[in-house]
């Protein structure tokens, strides 16, 4: 490897090192335990936002948020609707006073007559600003994103993108 090759890996390795120590990764198994997440992560920023003029933080991930929703939806929570809508209050809050976007994964399952449909269904549809559909066509690395609603282009827009394998 030539010195040349060896100093340009050494400064990727030095700026993956950097990104991976900025991220912060809550493992949340219920609707609860979010809550306190969620809780936390706001206390921290207004505690940036009064003490250093703002926060570093500009983005939340909640991956499969169906998975610690839909137990409470019609389940043994009679309130679960509520506090499906508290989740969505407390992340539009956030994304808004303090300036971050928030991702949030939801499952697809079947709607029954062979298509597939969101696994929170109509009660978190008006929810996101954006809603895209992500898909992978089979046997291959290629994967279409469809807009299904966003404030300022028209939906149905597509893009088709490789996922490296």
């Amino acid at each position: 490897m030539g010195l040349l090759t060896y100093l340009v890996k050494k400064a990727k390795d030095v700026r993956l090192k950097s990104v991976m120590r900025s991220i912060i990764c809550e493992s949340v198994f219920d609707i609860f335990a979010l809550f306190e997440v969620l809780h936390q992560l706001e206390v921290s920023l207004l505690n940036d936002k009064v003490n250093n003029g703002g926060s570093k933080f500009c983005l939340l991930i909640i991956d499969s948020i169906s998975s610690l929703l839909a137990p409470i939806i019609g389940g043994k929570y009679p309130q679960g609707r509520s506090m499906m809508i508290s989740v969505a209050m407390i992340l539009k809050k956030l994304a808004d006073e303090y300036n971050i976007s928030v991702l949030v994964t939801n499952h697809m399952v079947s709607a029954g007559n062979g298509s597939v449909k969101p696994a929170l269904g109509e009660s978190w549809k008006a929810v996101p600003h954006v809603r895209l559909v992500i898909s992978h066509e089979c046997g291959s690395n290629i994967c279409t994103a469809t807009l299904l609603k966003h404030t300022q282009l028209a939906s149905d827009r597509t893009a088709k993108f490789v996922v490296p394998s």
